[in-house]
């Protein structure tokens, strides 16, 4: 590319403009002690067939058959009833939009992967399982509007992430090398001449464009693989068969289960060599088509969760297959909880996020959505919890852009706001420690 060319790019249009405006309080805590990870399941539950049955506070609720795979891990879980998302769009397309962002211009994966970025390869990681096949509903990850697209592929994703490529007959040595030649050193004349001849919002578009570059190539210059120096992935005989053009090998329902734990174990590696500090899992998306072979029901996830009557055979099928989805997050639970970190776990200093886009399915609704919190001390949180905020707002239920802020001020990062704020400021009472 031409110079005068790549000038003109960066000066141009405002895609990777800062990302959006919170509200900020003081805190003691240095960011970046935490990590989160945020995982997804599709077309929302049957809500008293979902939440936890008991007292509010309790340490003794009993779990319904759609969460009840859940009980192997609950000491680590904290169960919260009562959230509804507010504002922005309606049904399985508006959910999906907010359920990260709450109404913000972009997701609290995306923010708090940049608010945490410094000393890691990746900002954020984002991996999917089946997210992209036949998906008109979007991504809950998002960048100042725009959709920012999960990997669908593990072999790809890993690596991406982890430097699988084979060396070529540049020697190591020369790599290196030219990796440390910075694009913006070179032309850092022509960008300060460019500079005093724009006007103000010009003059802003380009440093955020310049900063954007600087940050990718920070990315580049750093060392492949994070803190570890071995890293061990098993990838359990599964392969991408070139011939496989529609479906890919990796959006094929018989894969969908082997696709989903290498995703898991990929986001469990990643933030424990330091790859990122933040990571997304997003299970297929918003009316999803996906058959789960393995699972007792013969009904696609979407057809399922238009369950008509709460005893229908097509109920007893959406349940079978939010108790799949449950045993998996039980799997990823249990994967952090035996990696070791320091003095404790993975999952002691990681916030865990699962949430889907409507509450109940069948109404397409924003009420009593699913959310379920894991983590450990190391971001204030402790398990065996069942939150209930039903009318906890004045009647009403309370925010779930609340959640999202208690989630940001887990690792530190001290926002009071994030995006919705029609109920207040601050995090969601009593569920930090």
């Amino acid at each position: 590319m031409k110079r005068r060319s790549f000038l003109k790019g960066l000066a141009a249009g405002a895609a990777l403009a800062p990302i959006g405006i919170h509200t900020f309080a003081r805190s003691a805590r240095a960011a970046g002690e935490g990590r989160a990870l945020f995982v997804y399941i599709p077309d929302g539950c049957i809500p008293d067939r979902w939440h936890p049955r008991g007292s509010s506070g309790s340490s003794t609720f009993t779990l319904p058959e759609m969460s009840a795979p859940l009980e192997r891990v609950r000491q680590h879980l904290t169960f919260l009833d009562g959230l509804d998302m507010y504002a922005g769009g309606p049904t399985h397309e508006g959910g999906c939009a907010k359920v990260l962002t709450g109404t913000d211009p972009t997701s609290l994966d995306v923010f708090l992967g940049q608010t945490l970025r410094e000393g890691v390869p990746h900002p954020s990681v984002h991996l999917g399982v089946g997210s992209n096949f036949e998906n008109g509903s979007g991504s809950f990850s998002r960048l100042m509007g725009t959709e920012v697209k999960a990997d669908d592929d593990p072999l790809n994703a890993f690596s991406r992430l982890f430097g699988g490529r084979e060396m070529t007959d540049t020697s190591a040595e020369e790599l290196r090398i030219r990796r440390r030649r910075s694009v913006l050193d070179a032309i850092s004349g022509d960008l300060t001449a460019l500079r005093g001849r724009l006007g103000s919002v010009e003059r802003t578009k380009l440093d955020v464009h310049t900063e954007s570059l600087r940050e990718l190539e920070r990315r580049l210059m750093a060392p492949v693989g994070g803190s570890c120096s071995d890293v061990a992935f098993n990838a359990g005989g599964y392969r991408n068969v070139e011939t496989d053009y529609y479906p890919k090998t990796y959006h094929k329902e018989d894969n969908f289960l082997t696709v989903g734990r290498l995703q898991q174990d990929l986001a469990v590696l990643s933030l424990g060599c330091g790859i990122t500090r933040v990571a997304s899992i997003m299970w297929s998306h918003p009316v999803s088509p996906t058959h789960v072979r393995d699972s007792t029901a013969t009904l696609g996830n979407h057809d399922a969760s238009h369950y008509g009557n709460a005893d229908s055979d097509t109920a007893r099928q959406f349940v079978a297959l939010k108790r799949w989805f449950a045993d998996r997050f039980a799997e990823l639970i249990e994967k952090l909880a035996s990696t070791p970190d320091g003095e404790g776990t993975l999952l002691d200093s990681t916030v865990v996020m699962l949430c889907s886009e409507l509450g109940d399915s069948n109404a397409h609704d924003h009420k009593r959505v699913p959310f379920v919190v894991a983590g450990g001390a190391g971001v204030r949180l402790r398990g065996n919890r069942f939150i209930d905020y039903r009318g906890g707002h004045g009647g009403e239920n309370e925010a779930h852009s609340k959640l999202l802020v208690s989630i940001a001020q887990a690792v530190g990062v001290p926002v009071e706001t994030y995006g919705y704020s029609g109920h207040g400021s601050g995090g969601l009472e009593g569920l930090l420690t």
